[in-house]
This record gives structure tokens, sequence and C-alpha cells, in this order.
């Protein structure tokens, strides 16, 4: 997913984000698809997808995600290491949370803690009529940044197509975090049944804004 002030042409990509980790790239090549090809975007079918391709030097994982961005990104945004982990909201953010929204939560779990003691936290809210909720949020200097997922409450597909009207906590995945002055910024993946979509967030007035997105169809392989 290219990144630089919301788009940066790929052929002037000097670096990939993996992991919240930089690593070097070079523009190699851009070709169409092949007809081999069976229009998934997934490490099985690489070799047949069309679009823009670089050499990564050093050695990533199979299926690894990646920011594509240029040197004045790397001199604008500073990394903000955290990790990964699963346990339940501290009492004190559910409440702010349930405050917030004016509804009962059905879920919440702290998804990540970065070194400055900063966390992001992910809740499930009471359905409403037919009215689902899902925030993600991040706790920054006791100040709350939040990304809403509101949906309409289907039994077969309520965020996401076939997810049986559930809010899957595994298929939000946060990639990376920076800082840029005052704003935030954090890079996601959402796992579907059929697809994936990566999102490159800025916080502006207290919520998350996307400035830059992608879309990848994956399933059936």
């Amino acid at each position: 997913m290219p990144v630089e002030n919301e788009k940066i042409n790929p052929k002037l990509a000097t670096y990939a984000i993996i992991n919240n980790k930089m690593t070097p790239i070079i523009y190699s090549a851009t070709k169409p698809e092949s007809e081999a090809s069976n229009g998934r975007q997934t490490s099985f079918n690489f070799s047949n997808n069309g679009g823009d391709f670089f050499i990564i030097k050093e050695k990533i994982n199979e299926g690894d995600f990646a920011l594509l961005v240029n040197q004045k990104f790397i001199d604008d945004n500073k990394f903000s290491p955290f990790k990964k982990t699963e346990k339940e909201t501290c009492h004190q953010t559910k409440t702010t949370l349930s405050n917030k929204y004016n509804r009962h939560i059905t879920k919440s779990l702290t998804i990540a803690e970065l070194n400055n003691q900063d966390e992001i936290n992910l809740t499930l809210f009471e359905v409403k009529n037919d009215s689902a909720l899902a925030v993600l949020s991040y706790l920054h200097n006791n100040q709350i940044i939040t990304l809403d997922f509101p949906a309409k409450y289907d039994e077969m597909s309520t965020w996401r197509v076939d997810d049986g009207g559930i809010f899957d906590f595994e298929n939000l995945q946060v990639l990376s975090i920076f800082q840029s002055g005052k704003s935030i910024k954090i890079a996601t993946v959402f796992w579907g049944a059929e697809g994936y979509n990566l999102n490159f967030y800025e916080s502006t007035a207290g919520v998350f804004k996307s400035i830059a997105e992608a879309y990848g169809y994956s399933a059936p392989q």
C-alpha cells in the first residue's frame, strides 16, 4: 500500500514498512496480470498478479503486508514500537467508552501496548435495534482517539461478507504505528471471508481518518 500524503508514485518508493520495521526496496518493474492469474491478491498467486514489483534484500515472511514510503515519510514520521497482546481492557477505559457511546459493552480487549504506555483497545458494543458497533480506540496521554466500525446488524453479513453477524477480534490487526507531530498514524488489516482491507489512518480532532487504503481479494484459493 503506497503512502505519502495520501498518495505516492510507487516508482519513487524507497522503503517498505513491514511489521513496524523499515527495509530498503528498489523498484523493479510494472507488469500486467498474466492469463494464468486466478484474480486473487495472495502470495500463492504472486507471480501471476499485475502491478508494481520491488526488490527487497532482507528476508520477509510469506504473506507480509507492507507500506511503501519514501525518505520524506521516514523523516516526518517516528516509529512507535509496540507489542501485540490480548487482555481485557481496564475498567476505567471501558467506562469511558461506554459513557462516550451510551452503550453497554459486550467485549473489550487491549490488543497492542506501546513502549510509552499508550495502548490500543478493540471494543464491541451491544446491538441497538439493528445498529451494530465496534470501536478501535487509542489511549494517548489520557486522550482517547477512536475509529468507529458501525454496521447494520445482519445474521449473515454485518461488518464483513459471511461474518455471521459476529465481529471477530482476530480479523482486525494493527501492523504499524507512527507519531508525526501531534498526530498518531496506524496501519491495519481487516480480514473477511473473501478478502482483506488495508488502511492507513491519521488522527485528527480525536478520531482516526483513513488517508490510504487498498483491498485484496483472497478467497477461495
